[in-house]
């Protein structure tokens, strides 16, 4: 039998119930995140990055606060599992220290800082765009094909792996390099199957965005 908890959960709660509790759950803990990223302003040496990283958890919250039901739903291990474990990788990346090899070097910790900024405001561009379409596992909802996806086939995606690669030669090391090639792995992987589910619900997708730029056409 194919994993779907959410189709198991709704033998005993009704769907529309279940996304209620999701979205809940959701805006809480983003609610928690962005309270900690607030209280650590002083701790950011580019306050652009402090301001980008508290406007994505803005976003989220907005997005899952506004988000409605998806037209097809994630289901089994590649479109529930896999997404959420990328999702995670990025925090493992904090297990490093910040390597002296950058921090010493003012010019070059202060640009991978601002590369990492750019990144996060590509991702909340993404993001703010995308908005009541957001999901982390692998849903269709509405095709949102304006702002940068008109260019860029997945900015949110673009975005995260580029501020991994800063946090990962900022915290320089080989466990950081592993998993920074695993999550670029798991994102581009992802990318396949939101296309591909896409595809599927919206076939205006493949001939509306096949002129952005992504590593293949669809």
């Amino acid at each position: 039998m194919k994993f779907d908890p959410f189709g198991q959960a709704s033998a005993y709660l009704s769907e529309e119930l279940l996304h209620r509790i999701i979205r809940l759950f959701m805006t809480v803990l983003l609610g928690v995140f962005l309270l900690h990223r607030l209280q650590q302003y002083n701790l950011f040496a580019v306050k652009g990055l402090w301001l980008a990283e508290s406007t994505l958890f803005i976003v989220l919250i907005s997005a899952y606060l506004l988000r409605s039901a998806p037209v097809s739903r994630s289901r089994g291990v590649y479109e529930i599992i896999i997404p959420l474990i990328g999702s995670a990788l990025p925090f493992l990346l904090l297990i490093s220290p910040p390597s002296p090899l950058v921090t010493t070097n003012i010019k070059l910790l202060y640009g991978l800082l601002w590369w990492m900024t750019a990144a996060t405001a590509l991702t909340v561009w993404g993001m703010w765009a995308l908005r009541s379409s957001f999901s982390i596992t692998v849903e269709a909802r509405k095709l949102v094909t304006t702002a940068p996806y008109r260019f860029i086939r997945h900015p949110v995606y673009l975005g995260e792996i580029l501020a991994a690669a800063s946090v990962a030669i900022i915290r320089l090391s080989p466990q950081g390099i592993i998993i920074l090639f695993i999550f670029i792995a798991i994102q581009l992987y992802r990318t396949r199957m939101e296309e591909k589910k896409l595809v599927s619900v919206f076939p205006e997708y493949k001939t509306g965005l096949a002129k952005s730029i992504w590593l293949w056409r669809l």
